[in-house]
């Protein structure tokens, strides 16, 4: 199982490759990038090569060098590349393919890739976490909101409360994946694709302390993940929490016995701001080592008292920018 692994860049690769799309195919067409290959057919033999990683990373970490872009949306990307590399039947044909008209970028497409059939497939790649808004719900119903008991995008913010849900989705649909119409216009001739796709990741969080319909097309049989702001912590009792370090939101991080927390320990940390409490803080749940299982364990978002209130933010360029 990719708990298993120790090597951390191993343990955020089998995050991607193991982690589910955070929406189903509906409004977006939704695309697995290992769709058909060996890889999901036979997981073991997946398995087996994150094992090879894990006990040697010197090919990841070739392909995956040491940057100072530190931006979460630029190594999950990184990650894919990697393993579509490592994955025996894919072949990236190219990444971040410009199209330019007169000198002027029309955009960008993250990647193009040919499955194990042969087929020539466009994706944009994605990872996401968004919080939910009960009080956002009482706009008009939209399209989004004709299925009854679901919430539109546009009631699901990001850390950065400029980054919606809806403003994502509207963004893929309308403009990263019909980039292909103007294909023609890349610096190198490259095959046409038979298909485009989105591929996001991610986490949905719904409050501590009331209600959330999931949002359209959100993925069934999900795991429960919670935000609250931060004093709501010391209200939390019986938890224990592993803090995920700030821009490290992908697999959890081990379990060590000394790192373990309650919530009344983590709010103290930030009063004493050996947290800075104008940033997001992921805690992920670890009541006890042996029963803690770092993918599939409950997540928790904890954010500063002003979010999602831009204008009242302490300090908006600490607020973690995901890409």
């Amino acid at each position: 199982m990719p708990d298993l692994f120790t090597h951390p860049q191993v343990r955020d690769l089998a995050w991607v490759a193991c982690s589910g799309s955070l929406l189903e195919s509906g409004i977006l067409p939704m695309r697995d990038p290992l769709a058909g290959s060996v890889w999901r057919r036979d997981p073991q033999s997946l398995l087996y090569r994150l094992k090879q990683l894990d006990a040697d990373p010197v090919p990841l970490q070739q392909l995956i060098p040491a940057s100072r872009d530190l931006r979460l949306g630029n190594y999950y990307e990184r990650l894919w590349h990697a393993l579509l590399s490592l994955a025996p039947d894919v072949t990236i044909l190219a990444r971040n393919i410009a199209l330019r008209e007169r000198g002027r970028t029309l955009g960008e497409l993250d990647l193009l890739i040919e499955d194990a059939d042969g087929a020539i497939i466009h994706l944009e790649l994605a990872v996401k976490f968004y919080l939910g808004l009960p009080e956002a719900l009482t706009a008009p119903a939209t399209e989004q909101t004709s299925a009854i008991g679901f919430s539109a995008h546009s009631a699901w913010l990001g850390p950065d409360p400029r980054d919606s849900l809806h403003d994502k989705v509207s963004r893929l649909r309308d403009h990263q994946l019909r980039l292909t119409d103007q294909f023609h216009l890349a610096d190198t001739p490259l095959p046409q694709p038979d298909l485009s796709g989105a591929c996001m990741q991610g986490v949905l969080f719904a409050p501590h302390d009331r209600p959330m319909p999931p949002a359209v097309d959100s993925r069934p049989g999900a795991p429960a993940h919670q935000w609250c702001r931060q004093s709501a912590l010391a209200s939390m009792r019986g938890k224990q929490w592993l803090l995920m370090p700030h821009k490290q939101w992908l697999m959890p991080p081990l379990a060590e016995h000394g790192l373990i927390r309650t919530g009344d320990q983590i709010k103290e940390m930030l009063d004493t701001q050996q947290l800075d409490p104008t940033r997001a803080w992921m805690l992920v749940r670890c009541d006890t080592v042996a029963d803690y299982r770092a993918m599939s364990a409950e997540r928790l978002i904890c954010m500063p008292e002003t979010w999602p209130n831009a204008k009242e933010s302490v300090d908006r360029r600490a607020v973690l920018r995901l890409g």
